[in-house]
Parts: C-alpha cells; sequence; structure tokens
C-alpha cells in the first residue's frame, strides 16, 4: 500500500465508502472535504481521533477558504506556532517556510499597544530536524509549550500523498495531531493532545508522492517543488496570522516580522 499522510487518501475511504465517511461542501468554489474520526472510526481507518478537512487549491479563492477553515479549528488564548522540517530541502521546507510570515507578538505583550489591539500571545520555533538538532521534534514543542504556559499549538509540516490529484493542491487541517515522517516511513514521535497536554492543530501540503517503478519505491515531488512551497507558505503563514490577531493588517503583520 502505498504511503500516505492524507486521511482522504485512506484505504478504507476509497474502498467506495466515501459517503459514508466523507462530508463534502464548497467555500465559494473552492472544494473541501471534511472527516470526522471517533473512537469506532479510528479503528477502521489506522488514524488518530479528531477533525480532518482536506482543502482542494483547485478554483476558487483557496487563500481565503483556508483562512476560514483554520478559524474554526482556532482555540482561545495564547499559542506556539512551529515549524516543521528542513528548510535546506525543498519539500521538507514547507513548516520553516510558513513561519516567517508568523510574527511573535508574546515578547510585546507588556506595551500598550499589545492590550488596544487585542493581540494575542503567539511564541514560533522553527524546530528543524532530529538528525541536525539530535532532539525530538515533540520534545522540543512539548518543553518550551510548557515553558511559555500556552493554551494549544500550532504545527506546520510537509506529508506525503500517494495520488498526483492531490500533490501540491491541497492542504490538510486537523486538531488530531502529527506524526512527523510518518508518510515517508521516517515516523519520529507524535505532537498531539496525548504526548504534549495542549491541544494540536496540525496543517500540512502533500510535497511528495510515493512512485513505484521496476519493483523499486521512490518519494518523488513536482519540478517546481520550490515555487509551489514558497506559494503555499505564504497562504498558510499569513493565513494563520490574521486569523490568530485578525486586527492587524497585512502591512503591520509585515511590519512585525523580522525579515
Amino acid at each position: 500500500m502505498k504511503r500516505s499522510d492524507l486521511i482522504c487518501e485512506n484505504g478504507v475511504i476509497n474502498a467506495k465508502k466515501e459517503a459514508f465517511f466523507v462530508h463534502k461542501f464548497y467555500i465559494g468554489r473552492t472544494l473541501c472535504e471534511e472527516v470526522t474520526v471517533d473512537e469506532s472510526l479510528s479503528e477502521q481507518l489506522g488514524k488518530a481521533v479528531g477533525r480532518y478537512v482536506t482543502i482542494y487549491c483547485d478554483e476558487g479563492d483557496y487563500r481565503e477558504c483556508f483562512r476560514k477553515i483554520v478559524a474554526g479549528f482556532i482555540c482561545e488564548g495564547s499559542v506556539l506556532v512551529a515549524g516543521l522540517g528542513n528548510e535546506r530541502i525543498c519539500s521538507d521546507s514547507l513548516g520553516a517556510k510558513t513561519i516567517k510570515y508568523v510574527p511573535a507578538t508574546a515578547h510585546l505583550s507588556d506595551l500598550k499597544a499589545f492590550s488596544e489591539l487585542n493581540l494575542r500571545k503567539i511564541f514560533v520555533i522553527e524546530t528543524s530536524v532530529t538528525g541536525k538538532t539530535g532532539m525530538e521534534c515533540a520534545e522540543q514543542i512539548k518543553c518550551i509549550a510548557d515553558k511559555a504556559c500556552v493554551d494549544f499549538i500550532i504545527v506546520v509540516d510537509s506529508l506525503a500523498c500517494s495520488d498526483t490529484q492531490r500533490l501540491c493542491r491541497t492542504i490538510q487541517i486537523t486538531d488530531s495531531g502529527i506524526s512527523p515522517g510518518a508518510g515517508v516511513g521516517n515516523l519520529r514521535k507524535e505532537l498531539n493532545e496525548r504526548t504534549t497536554g495542549k491541544k494540536v492543530i496540525a496543517i500540512g501540503v502533500p510535497t511528495v508522492i510515493d512512485y513505484e517503478a521496476e519493483n523499486e519505491n521512490f518519494m518523488v515531488t513536482p519540478r517546481n517543488i520550490d515555487l509551489l512551497v514558497d506559494e503555499f507558505s505564504e497562504i498558510i503563514g499569513y493565513g494563520i496570522s490574521s486569523v490568530l490577531n485578525p486586527m492587524l493588517s497585512r502591512d503591520e503583520i509585515n511590519a512585525l516580522i523580522l525579515k
């Protein structure tokens, strides 16, 4: 079976049972699919309990669609936004590039303007990869989240898929957390409410696809992956920022971002 991080590519769902599991809807002209996994369904699908929404970025204003979907996942209170992956590898750089569009605001909380603008405390971290740091990203994130006493966590990471129709054309959002590297067979420690003690919202885009040729498996990525990751990191980063602090304009968000 081909490897995939996407709920919509689950073998059980794809076995002609989509109508039972998947709720399809449109925001404007942008197609979205939602799957809510309970305890019993978790066993059938082999997926963690939670809500999963897939946005198909083919038609319509999918930037605004993403913003609206994310708003439905966001909790009250302070947040740690973590970018996972390796910025040196284009197909694995989504998380690291996304957080460049998410300004940290926690250090400004003592300023008068902070309360006047009703800003939310945001902490931002790029975890890199275990091979570079020697630390599991889950451990880094839990340690920082506990130290900062945040109310919830948002993680952004590159995903794997098994269908070219979804490669660099979909965004998955879930409150079930994430198993970094699962889609490419490099499973690391899980990041979820059970392991961190905080609600974890995971956002990802499939940037590689499981491909088999001559009895060998490869992880393949599009030729223009650098441009695609740049586009999606901007969509996700600005989308997160505008939902977390809706009173800030895009220019104000840019002013807070350290270039």
